[in-house]
């Protein structure tokens, strides 16, 4: 009979000899995949080099990891990763990372069955109209999308496109109890934006960013104003992606009373009104003012002197906007009338595109090229892109989408997430996002899991749970 201490030593080698070709496999398996990606990308350089082993240990990485972690870890990177870091050429052009940390996480719920082991339950009959809509528009976008393919051309552009957004925005659909993950994503937008927000509101003060100053600040676009951009490759982006944690902050506090909340909400909307970027101050605006006529209704009679603290802090927060210094300055500058009257020159251009293609589009992300053809300027409006693009039967899907995501969300009395939906539409309409900007396409994919999945706070202990459809709910603890 073996000794044991040799059965052991036997079995301690095994571990080795096999941790060791895993080893030698995944450094082989990453070499080849290395060679054979430069080989199909027409200018291969050191840098892209580098970020496809890279990006490998970090895939391994989103492998390994806690699969509840996956979609939070997604919106801590947008938080505080510097966007000049995530590579965005060659392959990752069609499939951002991103959408890949996405993609494998969906793979590991669904195929590989991780994390489910908990009992999904059913929602209530009055939820399942709002479910059933969002997943309804979600298939008749991306048979549209198929259709607009084939229609315009199977080609780089809009496969590539189209592969960013399915797998970014939609794909996440795939999960139907994500209740965990979505959760904790949540306490990561609040408190990440919070930190953003922060950080730019006093990159905006020292004229540079105390943490990402090394990389550079808005002055390269040659702005009138300094316009403050922290992690994000613009000052438009950082301002947009800020709109969700700030009307998350918001809206969470209207209807539970967390005070700490109401402060991330705070400094994710200062960090906007720092970079200056007046489409997203007004999507802020827009999403404010909705909240004012809505939030009764989700408030119940109990509740209805935090209301009146919100009007009057709306009030506040939109004379310290008029009159905030570089906003003031900005739009007295040449800089300001150009870029309005660019914006105003838009429509036209987007209208013509659009009867061009007798309004069905020109395939997806081809926004661009086509409307060169009647001018040389950029569609700066998302939505119109989108009219260029995918036509209007596309653009219709696509803003019925995003109105069934909220009626999702305002279903079960969640107003936070159906107000960020709002803002952060009102401010991609007033920028080149979706269609230019393919990184984006992930904050659709991570308020999708916001406004399908049940993450809402409850309320304190000694206050209701809003009122919704005319139910009083019971008291609740937590």
């Amino acid at each position: 009979m073996t000794p044991p201490y040799l059965v052991a030593g036997r079995t301690e080698w095994n571990h080795r000899l096999r941790s060791a070709a895993v080893f030698v496999v995944a450094v082989a398996f990453t070499g080849i995949t290395t060679v054979g990606l430069l080989a199909t990308v027409e200018q291969p350089s050191y840098e892209l080099a580098l970020a496809i082993p890279l990006l490998t240990v970090l895939v391994l990485g989103v492998f390994l990891m806690p699969v509840h972690m996956i979609p939070a870890v997604v919106g801590a990177v947008l938080c505080v990763v510097p966007t000049r870091f995530v590579p965005n050429d060659g392959p990752f052009n069609a499939l951002p990372p991103l959408a890949l940390v996405m993609g494998i996480w969906v793979l590991r719920r669904i195929v590989l069955a991780h994390g489910a082991g908990r009992a999904s339950r059913l929602p209530p009959l009055s939820r399942i109209g709002p479910r059933l809509a969002v997943y309804t528009f979600a298939v008749l976008l991306v048979a549209w999308l198929g259709v607009s393919i084939l229609r315009s051309g199977v080609n780089e552009t809009t496969v590539g496109w189209t592969l960013a957004f399915v797998v970014s925005a939609l794909v996440p659909l795939l999960v139907f109890d994500a209740r965990q993950e979505v959760a904790l994503l949540r306490t990561v937008l609040l408190i990440g934006g919070a930190l953003a927000g922060a950080n730019i509101m006093v990159e905006l003060v020292l004229g540079m960013s105390p943490v990402y100053g090394w990389l550079g600040g808005s002055r390269e676009f040659g702005f009138a104003v300094y316009r403050a951009q922290g992690p994000f490759s613009h000052p438009l982006f950082a301002a947009a992606f800020l709109t969700v944690p700030a009307m998350l902050g918001i809206g969470t506090w209207l209807t539970t009373g967390r005070r700490w909340m109401l402060l991330c909400g705070g400094l994710a909307a200062g960090g906007v009104l720092a970079t200056v970027s007046r489409g997203s101050i007004v999507a802020l605006g827009v999403a404010v003012g909705v909240a004012v006529i809505a939030a009764p209704f989700f408030l119940g009679w109990r509740n209805v002197g935090r209301w009146f603290v919100f009007v009057g802090l709306a009030g506040l927060g939109a004379v310290v906007a008029l009159n905030f210094g570089p906003l003031v300055e900005r739009a007295s500058s040449i800089e300001s009338q150009l870029s309005a009257g660019v914006r105003e020159r838009a429509i036209t251009v987007a209208v013509s595109a659009a009867e061009y293609s007798d309004w069905f589009g020109t395939g997806p992300g081809t926004s661009g090229q086509t409307g060169r053809l009647f001018d040389t300027i950029v569609i700066e409006n998302s939505l119109l892109q989108l009219l260029i693009s995918i036509g209007l039967p596309g653009l219709v899907l696509f803003v019925l989408f995003l109105s069934s995501l909220i009626w999702s969300a305002w279903a079960r009395g969640d107003l936070a997430v159906g107000l960020a939906i709002i803002a952060y539409t009102v401010s991609i309409s007033s920028f080149n996002s979706l269609d230019a900007v393919r990184g984006m396409h992930i904050v659709i994919g991570l308020l999708v899991l916001l406004a399908v999945h049940d993450s809402t706070p409850r309320p304190r202990p000694e206050e209701f749970e809003p009122l919704s459809a005319g139910r009083v709910m019971q008291p609740t603890s937590g």
